[in-house]
């Protein structure tokens, strides 16, 4: 039987089953019958609870739980009962102590199923005293006495704990009360089938027979009609002609194959790989025909990723460290190498070959039967799983080159991005630091300080540069719809003012962070001074960032998009006022007051998120922060000068 005729015999098989379900006689009518006049459920896929048709909540089954303490007393002390039920599963959340109106209605009517036929009074198990709680403390509820609130005491009690987890949100007892006009009796029931249905509940009818007509169609249709589902894809996909793509199928191409036949003989195994490589050989040499151009671009970029990371010793390690990660994600995720896909196929058809030469070369042999027997128990992939992967293979090329077909641009920026960051670092820990050292030197200032200040200098730069990758990173996820239309992508919109900010940062080190040191070098407490100027001025392009990452963020459609931005920006929005905290820690400023520290560090607690939905709070907010900042700036350099 050819595998589309296998297909459809099962299908149809499939089909049978369901429609006997379905047949007449056994729709949802019985079930809202039996819904109807029965109030109490055990639940067969949650054996340690018990639900109340009524009222929606779910209690304790008591015939598992322990109801009285470990020596069948009633429980002492109200204080561990939480405890009790914190430690026991019950399989479903939400339990707790009921109130004695929720203890009261469940008791009430004296049909739960641990109410004791004989018994006169309302009493559970035997028992008469039940926790409850009453104006907002735990009680006991004598339950020989009629009434939610009637003999309310502090005696010892028996513990039955409830849930309203199920109806959570809904307004569940008021759609099922008989005497709401809005909704038709049988749509009071099949609310309580829902609630059974959606939260996957087996309930256990007094009638067994409903109980497995439930099961029947809230169960096992569900399933067969998913694996109908599957085989209907299935028969679909073998009768249509499958494309080389990311998102191909190869299960279709797969088909033809006799799985079974092919794992249990080793010759139809290997002429099986053989022809499976052959065949994706062509599909992927015409792929290549079609996107040729597309692959010759993709081709140059790799050339410029292939070359290896050489640790430069201008470079911190942890320099280093992170300009070889940064190339080593560009070439994962930018460089293509078809040639590779190619090959790793033909390494699996070579194999192939190798083994019919060997089977060959036994047949040659005096001891063949022997020898093949020995072939034969080798162990080797089956052949579905060789298939998925050598798929597997061709797909991710196939996506990466889909991805750059349709984000050129950004693809084309990203590289440019990555040479210019990486040789720009390079020109900073050289160029740059030698032309600080020269001018400095020509002031006479002593190596001890501008070497302080290049520290200072490379810091940020660091922070800055680990920025880069995970907007690179992010913008390969997915695009980021904005509000108003934009000529480039929120990713490379992030990149631009966060290399403006890294510029203006070179630009005050360069021209202006010795202007500062010269102005109060000679005054009494001038460094400390100097160093809170110093943060000022850095200060300001903070605000600048953060301008300029608002109206990025305001523009994004989707509010995650913003969160991310945020909290992707949050460390350079802090860092100033991080270095100004950790200045005062190393130097033990005691002549500044804690109070305008403890103001000073309450600036890191601003919570920008909560004003994401609102442009105008958010830039409030901004403000807000720095004009305190400023301010506080101002009053330790006040308390410094007395």
């Amino acid at each position: 039987m050819s595998n589309l005729a296998s297909l459809t015999a099962q299908r149809d098989g499939l089909l049978k089953k369901i429609l006997a379900i379905e047949a007449p006689g056994n729709g949802v009518e019985k079930i809202l019958e039996a819904i109807k006049n029965q109030r109490w459920y055990f639940i067969k896929n949650k054996p340690r609870i018990l639900f109340d048709r009524n009222t929606g909540l779910i209690w304790a089954n008591l015939h598992t739980f322990n109801y009285l303490d470990k020596d069948g007393n009633y429980y002492a002390s109200y204080e561990y009962l939480d405890n009790i039920i914190s430690n026991y599963s019950f399989g479903v959340d939400g339990f707790r102590v009921p109130t004695c109106y929720e203890l009261w209605q469940a008791v009430a009517d004296k049909t739960i199923p641990f109410h004791r036929d004989c018994d006169a009074y309302w009493d559970l198990l035997g028992s008469a005293y039940w926790a409850c709680e009453y104006n907002g403390d735990i009680r006991s509820k004598n339950l020989d006495y009629s009434g939610a609130t009637s003999n309310i005491g502090g005696y010892t009690v028996a513990l039955f704990p409830c849930s309203d987890y199920l109806i959570q949100n809904l307004d569940y007892q008021e759609i099922i009360n008989p005497y709401n006009p809005v909704y038709t009796e049988k749509e009071r029931l099949q609310f309580t089938l829902d609630l059974f249905t959606q939260n996957e509940l087996v309930p256990i009818f007094n009638d067994e027979a409903i109980t497995e007509l439930y099961k029947k169609l809230y169960f096992e249709k569900p399933q067969l009609v998913e694996q109908l589902q599957e085989l209907e894809n299935q028969i679909k996909q073998l009768q249509t002609v499958t494309l080389l793509s990311s998102d191909f199928d190869y299960t279709a191409l797969l088909a033809k194959y006799d799985l079974k036949a092919i794992d249990a003989s080793l010759i139809k195994y290997y002429q099986a790989v053989q022809q499976w490589c052959l065949e994706l050989m062509g599909k992927v040499d015409y792929y290549e025909e079609q996107k040729a151009s597309v692959i010759k671009d993709f081709n140059l970029i790799g050339l410029k990723l292939s070359k290896k990371y050489e640790a430069n010793s201008n470079l911190t390690e942890a320099e280093n460290t992170l300009l070889c990660d940064r190339q080593r994600f560009f070439q994962k995720n930018f460089s293509l190498g078809m040639n590779s896909v190619k090959t790793k196929i033909l390494a699996v058809k070579k194999q192939a070959d190798a083994l019919e030469y060997r089977i060959d070369e036994i047949d040659e042999g005096e001891n063949s039967l022997r020898e093949l027997a020995e072939l034969e128990q080798e162990k080797r992939a089956s052949f579905a799983f060789l298939a998925e992967n050598t798929a597997k293979i061709i797909k991710n090329a196939l996506r990466k080159i889909e991805y750059f077909e349709a984000n050129h641009t950004f693809v084309m920026n990203a590289i440019n991005i990555w040479e210019n960051w990486t040789e720009g670092y390079r020109v900073f820990k050289t160029t740059y630091k030698e032309d600080m050292k020269n001018d400095c030197e020509d002031d006479g200032i002593e190596e001890e300080i501008w070497s302080a200040w290049y520290q200072d200098w490379q810091q940020l730069r660091y922070a800055i540069e680990l920025k880069m990758q995970p907007v690179i990173e992010r913008g390969l996820c997915g695009s980021m719809p904005t509000n108003k239309e934009v000529k480039t992508s929120v990713p490379e919109q992030l990149i631009h003012i966060l290399d403006d900010y890294k510029k203006q940062i070179d630009k005050f080190y360069k021209e202006e962070r010795k202007g500062i040191y010269q102005k109060f070098a000679f005054q009494a407490g001038g460094d400390l001074q100097e160093k809170f100027e110093t943060e000022s001025s850095l200060y300001k392009f903070v605000a600048m960032l953060q301008s300029e990452l608002q109206d990025i963020i305001f523009n994004c459609k989707n509010a995650e998009d913003r969160v991310w931005i945020l909290n992707w920006a949050n460390s350079l929005l802090d860092i100033q006022i991080d270095e100004v905290l950790k200045f005062v820690a190393n130097n033990d400023l005691q002549k500044i007051s804690h109070t305008i520290l403890d103001e000073f560090a309450a600036l890191k607690q601003k919570n920008y998120d909560i004003y994401l939905a609102d442009a105008k709070a958010y830039s409030e907010e901004k403000a807000r922060r720095e004009k305190a900042y400023n301010s506080l700036i101002f009053k330790m350099r006040k308390d410094l000068a007395k």
